[in-house]
C-alpha cells in the first residue's frame, strides 16, 4: 500500500498581492503525475487546504474541480482530509457527506456526542485492505474538553483515537495512519521563533504521540522534515514556498510505502517551484548599486524578488525607484529586505530581517538590541524579566 502525505496548500494565498493561481494549477498537475507515476492507494491532506476560512469562488472551484477529477482519473484512490487552524471546519465539512461518493473522506474539526462528550469514533475508520485512519484535525483549545470537568492533554486524546484505532483493526495487517496539525517540540522552523508557538499552538513532546501508530503525518510547518529518529513522524511542508523565508529549501510531497502493518520505504518528491522566490542582491547594498544589480537581470526571468536594500532611513521613494528599474522585466518586486543603519555601529549590530522573520522573532530580543544600540549598555535582567512577563500576558 503506498501513501501520499501532503499538508500546507493554502489555496487562495497570494503573495504580495501577486496571484499565485497559475503556480497551484501547476501543483495540482504535478500531484497527478505523481499519484499515476506511483500507483498511490491513498492521498492524504493534513490541514490548511485553504489560506482563509472564506474562499474565494474561485478557489473553491479549482479545489471541487482537483477532487473530481482525481475521481475519475483514479478511481481507486481513497483521499483524506483534515483541517487546519487556517480552516473553517464548517466550510471543509459542508460537502463532506456528497465527496464521500467520490471515495473522499473529510474531518474538519472534533464532533462531540449529544452528551456533550467528545466523539472519538467519528475520528477513526478503517480504509477496507489498505489502513486505518486516525484523523485528528487542528486541535483548538475547545477540543480538549472532554466534559466541563475535565481537560484533556494532547497526549491524552491521541491516546483515546489510537485505541479505538488498535480496536478496529484487530490482527488485520495493516497500518495505523494517523494525522496532525500541530507543533512538536523539536520541528525546524523557517524563521526564529518567539517562544514555543506556531499559530497560536503549543508544541507538542514527542512522548504525547501512542507508539502503536505505525505512521504519523503532520501539518503545520512548512519546512519538510521528519521530528523522531526512533519513529515515523513526519511533516510533508507544504508544495509552494509562501514566504521569502521559505525559499531555500526544496518543496516536496511524501510517498509512504507499506509493507503489512510495517513500513517498507519512505521518499519525497520534490515540486520544483514555476515561479521561484530570490533575494537580490544576496548582501544588503545601497540603493543605487541595488539598481545596478536589478539592471542586470535577465528581461525574460520570472521570479518573485525580496530586495536586500541598506539605507539609513525607510524612504517610501525607493520602492517606485525599484518598480522604474524592473518595468521592462518579468521579475516581480515584492519586498524590501532592510538593513537599517542609523550609525557605523548600528549596521554591525542589527542583522537584516525580512518582514516575515520579523512579525516571528522573539520581541524581548529586538527590544534588547534596539536599547543596546540606543543606550550603549546591555538592558538589565530585572527589566529582562519585567518585559517578558509582559509580552507573555499580552
Amino acid at each position: 500500500m503506498k501513501l501520499l502525505h501532503t499538508a500546507d496548500w493554502h489555496l487562495g494565498k497570494d503573495l504580495y498581492g501577486y496571484d499565485r493561481k497559475r503556480e497551484f494549477e501547476y501543483f495540482f498537475e504535478e500531484l497527478k503525475r505523481i499519484l499515476k507515476e506511483n500507483e498511490i492507494d491513498i492521498l492524504l491532506i493534513s490541514g490548511d487546504v485553504f489560506d482563509t476560512a472564506s474562499p474565494g469562488n474561485a478557489t473553491a472551484k479549482s479545489y471541487y474541480g482537483l477532487i473530481n477529477s482525481l475521481h475519475f482519473e483514479f478511481p481507486n484512490l481513497d483521499i483524506v482530509i483534515t483541517g487546519g487552524n487556517h480552516d473553517s471546519p464548517s466550510y471543509l465539512n459542508a460537502p463532506g457527506e456528497i465527496l464521500r461518493m467520490f471515495k473522499t473522506r473529510i474531518t474538519g474539526c472534533v464532533l462531540r456526542q449529544e452528551n456533550g462528550e467528545i466523539d472519538f469514533d467519528s475520528l477513526v475508520y478503517e480504509i477496507p485492505d489498505k489502513a486505518v485512519i486516525c484523523a485528528v484535525p487542528f486541535l483548538r483549545r475547545g477540543d480538549m474538553f472532554q466534559s466541563k470537568d475535565k481537560v484533556l492533554t494532547v497526549g491524552d486524546f491521541y491516546n483515546e483515537v489510537v485505541t479505538r484505532a488498535l480496536a478496529i483493526r484487530g490482527k488485520k495487517q495493516i497500518p495505523i495512519i494517523a494525522t496532525g496539525h500541530l507543533t512538536t517540540s523539536n520541528a525546524k522552523y523557517s524563521t526564529t521563533l518567539a517562544g514555543e508557538q506556531v499559530g497560536g499552538q503549543d508544541s507538542v513532546a514527542l512522548e504525547n504521540f501512542p507508539p502503536e501508530v505505525t505512521y504519523y503525518a503532520l501539518g503545520h510547518i512548512h519546512r519538510p522534515q521528519p521530528v523522531d529518529d526512533k519513529r515515523f513522524i513526519r511533516y510533508s511542508g507544504s508544495p509552494l514556498a509562501f514566504s521569502f523565508a521559505e525559499k531555500d529549501y526544496n518543496h516536496s510531497l511524501t510517498i509512504v510505502e507499506f509493507s503489512g502493518k510495517e513500513i517498507s520505504e519512505i521518499r519525497l518528491e520534490k515540486i520544483p517551484a514555476l515561479i521561484p522566490l530570490k533575494t537580490v542582491p544576496d548582501c544588503p547594498k545601497t540603493l543605487e548599486e541595488v539598481k545596478t544589480v536589478l539592471s542586470k537581470l535577465p528581461d525574460d526571468e520570472d521570479m518573485y524578488l525580496e530586495v536586500n536594500l541598506l539605507q539609513e532611513f525607510i524612504n517610501p521613494d525607493n520602492k517606485a525607484a525599484v518598480i522604474e528599474t524592473l518595468k521592462n522585466k518579468k521579475a516581480k518586486f515584492c519586498t524590501f529586505k532592510r538593513n537599517i543603519f542609523n550609525d557605523g555601529n548600528s549596521a554591525k549590530t542589527l542583522q537584516p530581517l525580512s518582514a516575515e522573520e520579523f512579525r516571528n522573532t522573539d520581541p524581548l530580543k529586538i527590544i534588547k538590541e534596539i536599547y543596546k544600540i540606543k543606550q550603549k549598555c546591555e538592558l538589565g535582567e530585572e527589566f529582562s524579566a519585567m518585559l517578558k512577563k509582559i509580552i507573555e500576558e499580552i
